[in-house]
């Protein structure tokens, strides 16, 4: 047990390992080292790379890191998003990416009897709502072809963007203005806006986003609105300094 966590350890601090390296770090054999590396690619621990015989990080370590880093997320997170509620009277949710698709973490509704309720552990393709093409806008054009194989895009109503350049144009748009709009893409009444959240290293972290029902909006709306996430987003990342 304890050269097992000590390998899980060594797997923390760098991208990838070979038995040799493993063994020699746990003073262990090169038997007793690919025996646990081989017990961890049973359990999705790690993958191997057959022709550089190295073992990475596999599914199932990264869906248990991004476990932690959501429930940190939401912990620090949760006082923003109660003051943007409070602020712009408008439903508030904290998204993450995760492939292509965005999933919702955390939400504070307001109170108004019409509202946006909350979304928190729905999966949506990121290319319909607002924080998941926020985070999509992240990334390089080469990221984008890995993830959208096919031209072709499968949307959630008739609004909802149809193909990959169309995608690519959207998110051109993104980055130019600094926010997402989702306008009726994810559901047929509802309007969202979203921005990144950034760590200390410039990384994306997660997303935040308010919704309302669209007969609320207009374009006035979505200048204030667009303001106060940036002052959120600027608080946000102050947390993590």
């Amino acid at each position: 047990m304890d050269n097992a966590l000590r390998l899980l350890l060594l797997l923390r601090d760098r991208p990838s390992i070979r038995v040799s390296e493993a063994s020699e770090e746990l003073g262990i054999g090169p038997s007793t080292a690919h025996r646990l590396l081989a017990m961890f690619e049973h359990y999705g621990l790690v993958q191997k790379n057959p022709q550089a015989k190295t073992y990475s990080p596999g599914p199932t370590l990264v869906t248990l890191g991004l476990s932690v880093v959501r429930h940190d997320l939401r912990a620090q997170l949760s006082p923003i998003l109660r003051s943007l509620v409070e602020q712009a009277d408008e439903t508030c949710s904290l998204l993450a990416l995760e492939g292509s698709d965005s999933i919702f973490l955390d939400a504070v509704e307001c109170d108004r009897p019409v509202r946006t309720t909350s979304r928190v552990g729905l999966v949506r393709p990121a290319h319909c709502t607002s924080g998941g093409k926020a985070l999509l806008a992240e990334l390089s054009t080469e990221e984008i072809m890995r993830r959208y194989p096919r031209e072709e895009l499968s949307g959630v109503t008739e609004l909802s963007i149809g193909s990959r350049t169309q995608l690519l144009a959207e998110l051109a748009k993104i980055r130019e203005q600094g926010y997402a709009v989702a306008d009726r893409e994810n559901e047929p009444d509802i309007w969202a806006i979203a921005r990144v959240v950034r760590g200390p290293d410039g990384s994306s972290l997660c997303a935040l986003s308010l919704s309302c029902p669209v007969q609320r909006y207009t374009p006035e709306k979505e200048a204030e609105l667009a303001r106060l996430l940036s002052a959120a987003v600027a608080d946000a990342q102050q947390l993590g300094r």
